[in-house]
């Protein structure tokens, strides 16, 4: 696959919701950070986040974190979009790369998705190798995050549900993680087995 990369920008500090509009949040200020970002794996896919957040301030993290998926140069971003979105790209993951339809269906159901994608091929000289590489640039990070999904598909992972927290989470190539894997993280595999143990030693206690 031909590297997909995302040259971006956040607000330093950050942004919280207006008093006035509690559906919108706005900058605090008009300090931005560069970022660049490059799909090389699938452990911890940007797109998954997003799709994991579940309250407001899930999604004020979010974008504090890794910028406005729309425009980077934002001062007002609205809460009702971006979940939207959220749910929007929860619902391809899990047509798309889950394991409810089938390869012709799934790829009509992908090209549908991405056929408003817009990305810039560019090619790339780096100084350390010597050599040169074509990339292709995503013009948002909503786009970004689109093509990671795209590539989760190409590489055959799928998309489960966490036992313990019920976060979305990958397996399969890609991820780090078997593709009968159960738990999102260690913490959650831990926390599942402590509760098993919980749970036995109550019923033991009981009888």
């Amino acid at each position: 696959m031909i590297p997909i990369k995302l040259h971006w920008e956040r607000r330093v500090d950050g942004f919280e919701k207006d008093p006035d509009r509690p559906d919108e949040l706005r900058a605090r200020s008009e300090r931005t950070d560069p970022m660049i970002r490059e799909i090389t794996d699938l452990e911890d896919p940007l797109v998954l986040r997003l799709m994991n957040c579940r309250t407001d301030g899930d999604f004020i993290k979010f974008v504090n974190r890794f910028g406005s998926p729309l425009r980077f140069d934002d001062t007002v971003l609205s809460l009702s979009l971006i979940r939207g979105m959220a749910d929007g790209l929860r619902t391809q993951a899990l047509a798309t790369i889950g394991k409810h339809l089938s390869p012709h269906e799934r790829a009509h159901f992908i090209n549908e998705a991405i056929s408003n994608v817009s990305l810039r091929p560019a090619y790339v000289y780096s100084e350390e190798t010597g050599r040169g590489r074509l990339i292709l640039e995503a013009d948002t990070l909503h786009t970004f995050m689109m093509m990671e999904h795209l590539a989760a598909h190409e590489a055959g992972a799928v998309a489960t549900s966490c036992e313990h927290c019920d976060k979305l989470f990958l397996t399969g190539p890609l991820t780090g993680r078997r593709s009968h894997a159960k738990f999102c993280s260690d913490r959650c595999r831990v926390a599942a087995m402590r509760a098993r143990n919980a749970a036995k030693e109550a019923d033991h206690v009981s009888a």
